[in-house]
């Protein structure tokens, strides 16, 4: 019995065969993280989060990029008034009429 041992009449197999070590796929990569204001892409959020965003409410570069939680999509749209955009650079470059802020007064906010 290759790869059992016997200990006081239990018999336990080598811990090789029940816990064998994970496989990585290295072509798996993980998604790409945008920044929720300018639309910038990653490849990780620390990095995306680092650096200054020029679409920033707070004004140019006055704040870091913050992380966009929704999922990469075909299309995006504006949660203050349903304008819909490609890519969210694209999207939040735009001004939004039903901003929170008032009239034009901030930029389309994409949805999750």
């Amino acid at each position: 019995m290759a790869g059992i041992t016997r200990y006081g009449g239990v018999i336990e197999q080598l811990s090789s065969i029940t816990n064998p070590q994970p496989t990585y796929n290295t072509t798996d990569t993980m998604p790409n993280c945008y920044c929720k204001y300018c639309g910038t892409k990653a490849s990780n959020v620390t990095s995306l989060t680092s650096g200054p965003c020029f679409r920033h409410p707070l004004g140019t570069n006055k704040g870091k990029h913050s992380l966009y939680e929704g999922s990469e999509k075909s299309q995006y749209t504006c949660r203050n008034c349903g304008f819909k955009n490609t890519t969210l650079g694209s999207l939040t470059s735009g001004d939004c009429p039903k901003h929170p802020d008032g009239y034009n007064k901030g930029k389309h906010q994409p949805a999750l």
